[in-house]
C-alpha cells in the first residue's frame, strides 16, 4: 500500500476518534480526494477499498464533489477524476504563485493586444490545465472554457508545445500516459500520436506549436491555435496560447504578426519567474 493510500485510510479512520469540533463529512471528503490524488480515475468500489469508507458513503461524497466541480465522472467503467479546480485550492501555497503575480497581468495585456482569446496553461500529469484565459472577454471565439479546464496533450497546441520542448525521455513517458492514464475525453489516439511525431521537428525548429482540428470538442471545428512554451531552467512550466478561426488567419500572417508577440511574452515571464 502506498504512502498516500495509507494517508487516505488514516484520514477516514480519524472520524472514529474525532472530537466534538470535527466534522465527519469533511474528514471523509478529504479521504476521497487524497485517494483520487493517488490514483486518479478510480471507481467507487476502488475508492471504498482505498479509504475504508462504505460504498454508499463514498458515492454520496463523490456526487457532492462532482456538483462542486472538483471531480468529474468519466464514461468508462464509472471512474472518477479530479478536475483542474482542485489546483485552485492550493493557489496560495503552491510553487505557481507566478501564475497570479506575473501571468494574470500578462494575459490581460496580450488579450488587449491581439483580441483573439489567449490563455496560460500548465502541465498536470498527462494533461494541460487552463489556469488563465481571456475567453470571456474576447468577442472572437467559438467556444469558451472556464479556468481549471483540463486539456489533452495530443490534441491541443499547448499540449504539443509542452511535449515538444520537454526532455525526450519525459516526452515519451507523457505520450504513453496521455494514451493510457487519462479518461476517454482527454485520451490520445494513435493517429494523434502520429500527427504529433510528424510535427515535432517543425515545432522545435520554429519554436511554437500550431494545431487545428480539435476532435475532442465539437464546438472547436473552425478553430486553430498556436502555443509557445514558458521555459524555466530548461523545464516547461507552462504555455501561452492563442485560439483563432482557421479560415481567417493563415500561417504566414501568424508568423509575421502573432508568433513573436507570444515568444516575447513568454520570455518576459521566464525572466520574472527566474
Amino acid at each position: 500500500m502506498t504512502h498516500d493510500i495509507k494517508t487516505a485510510k488514516k484520514t477516514a479512520e480519524k472520524e472514529m476518534h474525532s472530537g466534538p469540533d470535527t466534522v465527519t463529512s469533511v474528514v471523509r471528503s478529504f479521504a476521497i480526494l487524497t485517494a483520487l490524488n493517488t490514483k486518479n480515475g478510480s471507481t467507487v468500489l476502488q475508492l471504498s477499498a482505498m479509504t475504508g469508507l462504505p460504498r454508499a458513503t463514498a458515492y454520496r461524497i463523490l456526487a457532492t464533489l462532482v456538483n462542486l466541480g472538483y471531480v468529474e465522472r468519466g464514461n468508462e467503467n464509472g471512474a472518477f477524476f479530479l478536475t483542474g479546480n482542485v489546483l485552485d485550492l492550493s493557489k496560495g501555497i503552491d510553487g505557481q504563485a507566478w501564475v497570479k503575480d506575473y501571468g494574470k497581468p500578462l494575459i490581460s495585456t496580450l488579450a488587449s493586444d491581439v483580441v483573439w482569446p489567449v490563455s496560460l496553461t500548465i502541465p498536470r500529469d498527462a494533461t494541460m490545465v487552463m489556469r488563465l484565459s481571456s475567453d470571456f472577454e474576447s468577442p472572437m471565439i467559438e467556444t469558451r472554457f472556464h479556468t481549471g479546464t483540463l486539456l489533452p496533450l495530443l490534441a491541443t497546441a499547448s499540449g504539443h508545445s509542452y511535449l515538444a520542448f520537454s526532455a525526450p525521455e519525459l516526452r515519451e513517458e507523457l505520450m504513453t500516459a496521455s494514451m493510457t492514464d487519462t479518461y476517454n475525453k482527454l485520451r490520445g489516439t494513435p493517429a494523434q500520436l502520429t500527427t504529433f511525431r510528424g510535427a515535432l521537428p517543425t515545432i522545435l525548429e520554429k519554436g511554437y506549436a500550431f494545431f487545428s482540428g480539435y476532435a475532442h470538442n465539437a464546438g472547436l471545428k473552425r478553430t486553430a491555435a498556436i502555443a509557445v512554451p514558458i521555459m524555466v531552467k530548461k523545464k516547461v512550466v507552462g504555455c501561452l496560447s492563442m485560439r483563432f478561426f482557421a479560415t481567417v488567419l493563415n500561417k504566414k500572417v501568424l508568423e509575421e504578426k502573432y508568433v513573436q508577440i507570444f515568444k516575447d511574452a513568454a520570455h518576459s515571464l521566464e525572466a520574472k519567474i527566474g
